[in-house]
C-alpha cells in the first residue's frame, strides 16, 4: 500500500481542493445551509433539486473538512489503481446511485434531512479501497494484529462518530453504491466520462495543480511512486488483460510490491 504523495493522482487533487474551497465559500457567504440535503420543504415543495447535488461539494465546519481531508488523501490509492478517467468515471456514478439511494432510505426511515457533508462519496471511495488495495503489512494496535489500512477505516470512522445517526444513511448508501458499481449494474462499471470532459480538465484545471518548471511548462509527475518493474512482467499481465493500458498495469505492479499474483487480483476486481 505503499505511495508516495499525491503523485499521479490529479482527480483527487481536484477533489481536495475543490471540496476546501466549496467549504470555504459556504461559510464565508452564509450557505452552509445549501450544504444539507432536507427533503421538506427544501426539495418537495420548493422544488430546491439542486440540493441533492450541492450537499455532495463541502461540509459545514473545519473540523469535519480536515479529516475528510485526510481520509481522501488516504485514498488516493484508489485513483492510482482504477486510473484517473475511470476514478473520476466511478465518483460520477457513486454520487448518482448514493443519493438516490440516500433518499429512498430517507424515505424509508421516516428521515426529513440528513447530516451535510460528501458522505456518499467516501464511503463509496472507503470500500473500494477495502476491496481493491492490498495491504503490505500487519501491525499490533492494543495487541490485536490489523494490517495497515487500519488507519484509512480509523479516520472514517472518526468523520462518521459525530455525526451518528444523522450521517449513517448517506454512509450506508455509498457503500451500497459502490458494492453497485463493483457488479457492474447496469454496465455502469464499464461507463466513462466524455474524452472532451477529461480534455477540458487538463487544459483549465491542470496547470493550476500541476507543478510547473522553471521554463513555465507543467511538469510531469510519475503516476506511482519510482519503483522498478521489469518489462517481461508487464508483458506477461498484459497478455492476460489484453484491453489494459501497459501504464495501468506498470502502476499496478508498483502499487503491490511486483508481487504478479496479488496484481493479477487487483485487475481482476477492478
Amino acid at each position: 500500500m505503499s505511495t508516495s504523495g499525491l503523485l499521479g493522482t490529479p482527480a483527487t487533487k481536484v477533489w481536495l481542493a475543490g471540496m476546501s474551497l466549496a467549504s470555504a465559500l459556504a461559510g464565508a457567504l452564509g450557505w452552509r445551509r445549501n450544504l444539507r440535503l432536507q427533503l421538506t420543504p427544501t426539495v418537495t415543495h420548493n422544488w430546491q433539486v439542486w440540493r441533492v447535488a450541492s450537499s455532495l461539494v463541502g461540509f459545514p465546519s473545519w473540523s469535519e473538512v480536515l479529516t475528510a481531508l485526510v481520509l481522501i488523501y488516504q485514498l488516493r490509492a484508489v485513483e492510482r489503481l482504477l486510473g484517473t478517467r475511470r476514478f473520476a468515471s466511478f465518483l460520477v456514478v457513486s454520487g448518482i446511485v448514493g443519493q438516490t439511494l440516500t433518499i429512498a432510505g430517507m424515505l424509508l426511515a421516516r428521515l426529513n434531512s440528513v447530516s451535510s457533508g460528501p458522505y456518499v462519496l467516501l464511503f463509496s471511495c472507503v470500500y473500494q479501497f477495502y476491496v481493491l488495495v492490498p495491504h503490505s503489512y500487519y501491525v499490533q494496535v492494543l495487541g490485536v494484529a490489523v494490517a495497515d489500512k487500519w488507519t484509512v477505516y480509523a479516520t472514517a470512522a472518526c468523520l462518521l462518530a459525530p455525526r451518528l445517526p444523522m450521517a449513517f444513511v448517506p454512509a450506508l448508501a455509498g457503500v451500497a453504491a459502490s458494492m453497485v458499481y463493483s457488479a457492474d449494474v447496469a454496465g455502469l462499471k464499464r461507463w466513462r466520462l466524455p474524452q472532451w470532459i477529461g480534455n477540458l480538465a487538463q487544459r483549465c484545471v491542470a496547470p493550476l495543480l500541476l507543478p510547473t518548471s522553471r521554463a513555465g511548462g507543467i511538469r510531469r509527475s510519475s503516476a506511482a511512486p519510482a519503483v522498478d518493474v521489469a518489462p517481461e512482467q508487464v508483458d506477461l499481465i498484459a497478455g492476460m488483460f489484453p484491453d489494459a493500458d501497459r501504464e495501468h498495469i506498470a502502476n499496478v505492479l508498483r502499487m503491490v510490491g511486483n508481487d504478479s499474483n496479488r496484481a493479477v487480483a487487483v485487475l481482476l476486481d477492478s
